[in-house]
């Protein structure tokens, strides 16, 4: 680990000069990147930098260039979500500082998403600044939404906007799907090489547009299949076995001079299956969690300008997920269930500009109605949940250094008997070009009701474990600050990237989890959701990064410390599954007339990880092993006329670092998995654009 560890030091400190070197010595004149979906005939050879010039719109869903939001934000482009083969958003993402992707069963890979020490809950998942995931389809989501739909995604660490949902205090994930401009498609296909079992990937993109620009649409698809992996050789899977299959498209009117109407569609389909002996009836196997889930989503979105000083938009928005599951064990004939999840989000917004504010107004409308059944472990729930917010919010540019966002939005959720009030405020500071100091503080609360870990069923020591709320839980109230600083001086004709950021939660009556109240007579185990007091969670966040021209290359690098005020099961006040320290990179030269590489690094440090009896003979905590895994990738493009050819060679998780102490056999504990989230991996595609 330790040599590992060196040769990526040395990696970064001699590629970037090289590479820097390289860029200026070439003569050859270079372009802005522009977003082209039609099988991207652009002839650039320069990305649109990651550190200044980037337009993002979740802050205050109005366009900004990034040097000039006062929220914290990562922008991940077109261009390396394509460089590091993404095939899904979890792939997507994980190279994000601060950004943790985490494999939480052995059976199925349920994947769970971590911002700034938070778990998923707190972070609030968007497309193009919709709340369209709920619950349900978190629980597989991350490796459910395939990249040829996401054009880029922009990340807000913290939670200054008060445009965002009740708990969105970690951060929010707002994806943006791709936009048709001009007529063209690609197509791919993807073969890998899992420690010797074979996967495959396929899929295309298009658009099609009007002469003058005023109608598009825009289309994709994505077949995967991720073959069953057993990395230990006891006969039951470390990686289960799943096949996804997506499609949807955009439908775009632009109308007036800055008038415009979206229609979206989206469907997917996946069967995802772990265990032992996939090819039998589940209730004829030791082990079998086997979720078919389906997901509908649509939505219609309005903006239009107002006179000279207002614009507005509303969007309306559907999405119904359902399920058949088997959580099962011992071949237990009654472990079946039904799941089924439809949400509708009604959102409305008007921005008015009065010199060197923009005020917001908007209101805000989720109904999510959850039905869920698993008879054979007695739960049963049907719920409806609404919560209402309106909120309102001052964009204030003071004067040209000094920017402020402050603002408030009130909830009033079904599950609560008051409404409740969440001050959120955001502030960047710019004395030049070179420095800029940013801070946001905010509240916000959890409501007491179902979340996506509680609709999977995990398998240990052969038994279900069921999570269920307390009668008498209320809501968990946060608050959040951030501050930091960003250097980004010029050099060799590109920008040297320094950020120093400071992040601290504090968390009243937070939810924890117990087994103090498990009933022994039943064939599960009863996990129960109560208000654990206090806790805070406390880190320091570096990154450092340079781009110029053709090569981009940044690497962060966070420390945390996560604690309970009351000492909690195993008798400790440590937060389980967060990494005491993580460190994120990725190095990327683009040229599309020689060759495109990529390599990506992740470590994740040491943690805590409560251990159940099965395979061993009673619980423990474990302070569990670190990790570090390398990313590369090579690709070369072809010109056929206008058309093109790229061959990429790849592999994910070079040093093949992969946890070695799983427990084995029927009785093992599946949640005890904190490693990477596959071994190993070769691949090569090939991509057609016309």
């Amino acid at each position: 680990m330790n040599r590992a560890i060196l040769a990526a030091l040395v990696v970064w400190l001699v590629v970037p000069a090289v590479a820097a070197n390289a860029a200026l010595a070439s003569s050859q004149p270079m372009a802005e990147s522009q977003n082209t979906t039609a099988g991207d005939k652009r002839d650039s050879t320069e990305t649109t930098s990651a550190f200044l010039e980037g337009v993002v719109v979740t802050g205050t869903r109005t366009e900004k260039l990034l040097s000039e939001v006062p929220m914290r934000t990562e922008l991940i482009s077109r261009d390396l979500i394509n460089a590091s083969s993404a095939r899904c958003l979890a792939d997507v993402i994980e190279f994000t500082p601060g950004v943790r992707v985490l494999n939480s069963c052995q059976n199925c890979n349920f994947s769970t998403l971590s911002m700034l020490g938070l778990e998923g809950k707190y972070s609030q998942l968007l497309f193009d600044s919709q709340p369209v995931f709920n619950s349900l389809s978190m629980v597989y989501g991350l490796e459910q939404i395939p990249s040829e739909m996401i054009e880029r995604i922009e990340i807000i660490k913290g939670g200054g906007s008060a445009m965002y949902g009740p708990g969105a205090v970690g951060g929010v994930v707002n994806i943006i799907p791709r936009e048709p401009s001009e007529s063209g498609a690609v197509g791919y296909f993807r073969a890998e090489d899992m420690d010797g079992v074979t996967n495959w990937s396929a899929g295309f993109s298009g658009s099609a547009s009007s002469r003058d620009k005023k109608i598009g649409f825009g289309f994709y698809g994505q077949n995967d299949h991720i073959s069953e992996y057993d990395r230990n050789g006891d006969g039951f899977t470390d990686i289960g076995r799943r096949d996804l299959n997506a499609f949807g498209g955009r439908f775009v009117r632009h109308f007036g001079d800055d008038g415009k109407i979206t229609l979206d569609y989206g469907h997917l389909y996946e069967d995802r299956r772990g265990g032992d002996h996939l090819d039998n009836p589940p209730f004829k196997t030791e082990i079998t969690e086997w979720i078919r889930s389906s997901r509908d989503a649509a939505s219609f979105g309005m903006n239009n300008r107002i006179g000279n000083s207002c614009d507005y938009s509303v969007s309306v928005s559907y999405a119904n997920m359902n399920r058949k599951t088997y959580y099962g064990a011992g071949g237990d004939p009654d472990a079946y269930g039904l799941t089924d999840n439809p949400l509708w989000v009604m959102d409305g917004q008007l921005n008015h500009y009065l010199d060197k504010h923009t005020l917001s107004w908007g209101v805000q409308h989720t109904t999510d109605h959850l039905q869920d059944n698993h008879p054979g472990y007695n739960r049963t729930i049907d719920q409806h949940y609404r919560n209402s917010g309106l909120f309102v919010q001052d964009d204030w540019m003071i004067s040209k250094p000094l920017a402020l966002i402050v603002g408030a939005r009130i909830d009033k959720h079904s599950e609560l008997n008051d409404p409740i009030i969440s001050p959120r405020m955001a502030l960047k500071y710019a004395p030049n070009p070179v420095v800029t100091v940013r801070g946001s503080a905010s509240t916000g609360f959890l409501a007491p009701q179902t979340f996506d870990e509680d609709l999977h069923i995990l398998i240990a020591g052969g038994e279900g474990q069921v999570i269920r709320n307390s009668d008498d839980l209320k809501e968990e109230s946060s608050q959040s600050y951030t501050l930091g600083i960003e250097l980004t001086p010029r050099l060799g004709g590109g920008n040297l990237l320094f950020e120093l950021n400071g992040f601290h939660t504090n968390l009243d009556d937070a939810f924890v989890l117990t087994d103090a109240h498990d009933d022994p007579l039943t064939d599960q185990v009863e996990m129960t959701r109560i208000n654990g007091g206090g806790a805070h969670v406390t880190g320091a966040e570096i990154t450092g990064g340079y781009m110029q021209g053709r090569f981009e290359g940044q690497i962060g690098w966070i420390q945390q410390i996560a604690e309970y005020d009351e000492v909690q099961d195993f008798d400790t006040k440590n937060f389980f599954r967060l990494p005491e320290d993580s460190a994120v990179g990725k190095l990327y030269w683009r040229d599309l007339d020689l060759v495109s590489a990529f390599v990506g690094l992740r470590y994740q440090g040491k943690m805590y990880m409560p251990h159940y009896a099965g395979w061993i003979d009673d619980d423990v905590l474990e302070h569990v092993d670190s990790f570090f895994i390398v990313d590369v990738s090579l690709s070369h493009r072809f010109w056929i006329d206008d058309d093109h050819l790229t061959l990429t060679l790849g592999v994910r998780n070079l040093t093949d670092d992969f946890q070695e102490d799983m427990d084995l056999g029927p009785d093992r504990d599946a949640g005890y998995v904190y490693g990477p989230r596959n071994p190993r991996t070769w691949y090569a595609s090939l991509k057609y654009g016309f």
